[in-house]
């Protein structure tokens, strides 16, 4: 059931959670609106006056979201009607019901009366305003320049939100009396809200047009906060992926790891994607523009609806952009979400953004109070082309920090805090000094602390050894019985080049102990973890454990406890004792390089013997063969992002592809190797957005085998026969049931969003997402390798409880139909078979669950 580490900031709300249950937080704001004549006014802008908590109406008129009351003026305002004021207070009910009356104006001669509305592009002078907009964007982009450089200054605050004085007064906050000084006002809302979090990064973008590179020097980063006990480099990398920079020209806008299509995408796309409206004129700091509004025409998409305000001169400078996701978009945990960014000019470059603003409300449920998070971004000082210091380029790195950034001074800080006018600075490390001083709070944070990271540390800061994982203490398995394992793994903090890693298993039926230990030298100094990217080490392990044939854990540990509730029995497995020597070498580039020279012998058990076939057709035991192999594995993956873990990292870049090809060579009699072998491989990853219609998770693989070679080294298809989700297993294959020397397999989840059920009246309110999946392979053994028809005398007989089944022409497929997002944590899937339905003892169909947390 490993899954990828939530992002930080579910990771936080989980935390608070601990502490916040308050059903009287927030109000569901909801109600209709209607003209005079009692029909519906759709896409009407709702919200609470000051602020960007609210969303547009629906085809009907309708509109609902979650915001406080007390003391709000609710505005609806809509193109040819009158604006409508709202007060709103404890007493009022919803839903209201709401009447625009009839309101004719003139904007630069363009006369605008309510009707019915009928949209069209054609004569429409906003769509007409936005291809033009749409055409000069390419030409205006500061990258068309050969170099430039900005400054930044990077702002990250994330609070309890509506952290008001009926709250302080209730348990437990009414316990910590300290926190009311550490209570700051919400910049969108004006709620109070309460600082948990703050991170800043002072640094200077550096991009270059030919070849495309882009850098980042950061010379300060600041960091303080309740979530500061987890790993620093793995917040981080989450974060950044989280809550990227976001260019509003650009096809698509990732927000959360999700694709929105941007109302200033390609013509053909935006204009079948949203509605344009021309609002009034208004005046932005001393510039007079045209509020240019738009809607997507589906609120349900992942599009967004909000303001353009461009200048009315020739140019059509957009000097301000205010960007809102609707309200019945199905994006988990986000009550609302906002995105402003401010642009300016001067004589050579037509568009240059100073200022980005992105505000959002997380809540895991409704009956939760969720957080404030409020990211601000501030660009100064741009230089372009031979005025770029252009000695960044020589470092491979993408991302440059100096060896102080984390030590500046409070002057250095206060500085950048000043000229980047970024508000006040909430200092909140005595909060936490006081909140850890509390044993209920402390030990909350570390049981939580112990659950996300599965290890413990043997000292509470910059610890050189940690105990686990734990969730292989205690597990499950056929030919062990119940397996206790103790392990752990070393820090840089005891060496920064020399880290190990190590467990001791015993199982309670088999009475044998196993062992692994490893022993890695990095030739680059780490910071904390041994995979810190990037990985330039030479590793040394030996493993004497079992080894279970079609069961392969690339995801999960395979001593993980729930692995141990299976739906078939484990009875595949026997005994590896093996050596390895790896050389491993990542480049910045996003290309590597790993060589491996590994001696294994493998043993018989009790629940599979190893009997040769004999040239008369019988069968001579033999326990134990030798074989001795050189391994090279290149990887190329351009642009791969990581979420670093202590005991292991994961790629948070999915839409990126990657790109392995592996050759497994071995020589007999060569260090004592009993075959000689030739192995290739080669796949291919990738995640492909299908907007608006969801995404593919794509994984193509493909190899072969030359030479005369044992079952025990051919390709041996992954099943899982766990109850729970494995990922890039097959669901119902029983291990062994295909034995191949050459194949081709493929694992497409098509992920739709909820694209089909948000549009059942009755289920929409769950926000379930839809879920196909198909996998299958197809291969081929060569008669040499086939047991059954080879007599040598060299090869081993297939397992009595071995299935190896004849593929023929008939590829294996199974077809997964699945619902996402149950109560935003389970996933449920039905898997069939569609071929080698008769199997003996194969599952044709099956259930599987999975714990799923995604926006």
């Amino acid at each position: 059931m490993k899954k990828l580490l939530l992002p930080h900031i579910f990771l936080t709300i989980l935390i608070l959670t601990v502490f916040q249950i308050d059903t009287l937080a927030q109000t569901r704001i909801s109600g209709n609106v209607k003209d005079e004549n009692g029909e519906a006014v759709p896409f009407t802008t709702v919200r609470l006056k000051g602020t960007s908590i609210g969303c547009t109406t629906d085809n009907n008129g309708n509109f609902s979201f979650t915001g406080p009351v007390s003391n709000q003026v609710l505005q609806i305002s809509a193109i040819g009607y009158e604006d409508v004021n709202i007060e709103l207070d404890s007493g009022t009910r919803f839903p209201l019901k709401i009447q625009l009356n009839t309101a004719t104006y003139a904007v630069d001669e363009i006369e605008i009366k309510p009707k019915r509305e009928r949209y069209s592009r054609k004569e429409n002078p906003a769509v007409d305003l936005v291809k033009e907009i749409i055409a000069r964007k390419e030409a205006e982009d500061i990258r068309a320049n050969e170099y430039f450089s900005r400054d930044r200054y990077e702002k990250l605050n994330i609070a309890l939100d509506n952290f008001n004085e009926e709250k302080q007064n209730k348990s437990p906050y009414r316990r910590f009396e300290f926190l009311k000084d550490y209570v700051d006002t919400s910049a969108i809302s004006g709620r109070p809200v309460l600082n948990v979090s703050t991170r800043e990064i002072v640094a200077t973008d550096y991009y270059q047009k030919k070849p495309l590179r882009e850098k980042k020097h950061i010379q300060g980063r600041n960091w303080i906060g309740i979530d500061d006990f987890m790993p620093a480099n793995e917040i981080q990398a989450a974060v950044e992926e989280a809550l990227v920079d976001m260019d509003i020209y650009q096809n698509n806008i990732t927000i959360f790891r999700r694709e929105f299509t941007s109302p200033l995408a390609s013509n053909i796309l935006s204009q079948s994607f949203y509605k344009y409206y021309i609002m009034d004129t208004v005046n932005v700091e001393g510039e007079q523009c045209v509020d240019l509004s738009f809607v997507p025409f589906n609120p349900e998409t992942f599009g967004f609806s909000g303001h353009l305000y461009v200048t009315t001169d020739s140019t059509h400078f957009i000097k301000w952009a205010q960007f809102n996701v609707p309200y019945d978009i199905n994006m988990n945990f986000v009550q609302y979400l906002n995105l402003d960014q401010k642009f300016t000019r001067d004589e050579n470059h037509p568009r240059i953004l100073t200022q980005e603003v992105f505000t959002t409300e997380l809540k895991l449920y409704d009956y939760i109070d969720g957080l404030y998070i409020r990211r601000e971004v501030y660009y100064s000082n741009y230089n372009f082309d031979d005025d770029v210091d252009k000695s960044i380029f020589d470092r491979p790195e993408r991302i440059v920090e100096d060896e102080n950034s984390t030590v500046m001074s409070d002057e250095f800080w206060e500085e950048e805090r000043n000229s980047s006018l970024a508000g006040q600075y909430v200092n909140i490390e005595n909060m936490l000094a006081q909140l850890r001083a509390n044993k209920g709070y402390y030990w909350t944070e570390q049981i939580i602390k112990f659950l996300f990271t599965g290890y413990i540390p043997v000292q509470k800061d910059k610890t050189p050894y940690y105990y686990g994982p734990l969730n292989t203490t205690v597990s499950y398995n056929e030919l062990e019985g119940v397996r206790l394992r103790v392990g752990g793994i070393t820090t840089a903090y005891l060496n920064p080049h020399l880290f190990t890693k190590h467990y001791i298993a015993y199982g309670t039926s088999d009475n044998k102990l196993k062992f692994m230990g490893e022993l890695e030298y990095s030739f680059m100094p780490k910071k904390e973890s041994w995979n810190e990217f990037p990985i330039r080490s030479l590793r040394l392990s030996y493993t004497d454990d079992i080894i279970q044939y079609g069961q392969t854990y690339s995801y999960t540990n395979r001593d993980n406890v729930f692995q141990s509730i299976r739906r078939d029995k484990d009875d595949k497995s026997a005994y590896q004792k093996m050596a390895q020597l790896t050389f491993t070498h990542e480049f910045y580039s996003g290309f590597s390089v790993k060589a491996s020279v590994r001696n294994r012998i493998q043993q018989s058990s009790r629940l599979m013997e190893f009997e040769k076939v004999m040239p008369d057709g019988s069968f001579m035991p033999d326990n134990e063969f030798k074989q001795s192999e050189f391994e090279m594995t290149l990887r190329y993956a351009p642009g791969e992002k990581f979420i670093q873990k202590h005991w292991d990292r994961i790629s948070v870049t999915p839409q990126k592809p990657v790109f392995t090809l592996t050759h497994t060579m071995a020589f007999e009699d060569v260090l004592g190797s009993e075959y000689s072998m030739q192995h290739t491989e080669a796949e291919y990853r990738q995640r492909i957005f299908i907007m608006p219609l969801g995404y593919l998770d794509t994984v193509l693989k493909g190899g072969k085998t030359w030479g005369q070679v044992p079952f025990q080294l051919m390709t041996i298809p992954n099943a899982n026969i766990s109850l729970f989700m494995r990922k890039e297993s097959f669901e119902l294959l029983t291990p062994m049931e295909f034995i191949l020397d050459s194949y081709v397999s493929w694992d497409v989840k098509y992920s739709m969003n909820g694209f089909l059920l948000n549009h059942i009246p009755l289920l929409k309110k769950l926000e379930l997402r839809e879920v196909i999946t198909s996998r299958g392979f197809w291969g081929t053994l060569s008669d040499e390798n086939n047991p059954n028809i080879d007599r040598s005398g060299k090869i081993y007989k297939f397992p009595d409880r071995s299935i190896a089944a004849d593929m023929g022409d008939v590829p294996y497929t199974e077809l997964g139909i699945g619902i996402e997002n149950i109560f935003k944590l389970l996933r449920v899937d039905y898997y069939f078979r569609l071929t080698h339905r008769n199997t003996p003892g194969a599952s044709d169909r099956g259930i599987r669950l999975a714990i799923h947390v995604e926006f």
